[in-house]
């Protein structure tokens, strides 16, 4: 059971059908696992529905639902990049979110891992969100990411693990965001690997004495 969610306003959005693809897809993956989230989302909806009901009439185009179509067919557009994995994969996605896997391989260990070293690592999702770039993280059990703050704001999505911070210890299916005022050293538990799913916009800023060589190369 998930113990930090997104805030009624990203709720809200997401109801109204306003948030962009990358975003939108992260809050629909934390409403699979947490029931609390999905009634709130439905009671915003229903509110959406009643405004609409009250309003005299609406006009709409006649091209209205072939543009919206469109969209969604676009957004729904993602590019996985293959690595070339000689040995059986091991990782399933199976237990990931119903949202993410269908922009995703039978394993994760199919996909282009890339990073400065082998306790941390990173994988570029391509949606077609101008405004945020997303990507997943995995620390390995024990290992942490050097100190950082962040540029803009941050949200994360445990996907699988768990790990834990100056702010508290988060676990599969729990909703973290992070903005300039967090100052932050994520640690992957003990037990197991951990992998988030982050969203944001605008790069991270490492903070400790050799963190801050690598701030050159985030992007």
């Amino acid at each position: 059971m998930a113990h930090y969610h997104p805030n009624h306003e990203l709720l809200m959005q997401f109801a109204a059908g306003q948030l962009g693809d990358a975003l939108g897809i992260m809050v629909a993956c934390h409403l699979e696992s947490c029931a609390e989230c999905r009634q709130t989302s439905k009671h915003f909806e229903h509110l959406g529905g009643d405004i609409l009901e009250s309003l005299d009439s609406v006009d709409i185009s006649p091209d209205f639902v072939s543009r919206t179509l469109a969209k969604i067919t676009e957004a729904a557009l993602v590019e996985v990049k293959l690595a070339n994995v000689a040995e059986k994969s091991t990782k399933s996605v199976s237990q990931f979110p119903k949202p993410l896997q269908r922009f995703l391989p039978d394993s994760l260990d199919q996909l282009s891992w890339y990073g400065f070293s082998k306790n941390i690592q990173q994988f570029d999702l391509s949606f077609s969100d101008k405004r945020y770039t997303a990507k997943f993280y995995k620390i390995k059990a024990g290992k942490e990411l050097p100190q950082h703050t962040h540029k803009g704001q941050e949200f994360t999505l445990v996907v699988d693990g768990a790990f834990s911070d100056e702010g508290g210890s988060y676990h599969k299916g729990d909703f973290i965001l992070a903005d300039p005022t967090i100052k932050h050293q994520p640690k992957a538990h003990a037990d197991a690997d951990c992998i988030c799913f982050a969203v944001m916009d605008a790069p991270l800023q490492f903070t400790g004495f050799f963190g801050k060589m690598l701030n050159p190369f985030m992007r």
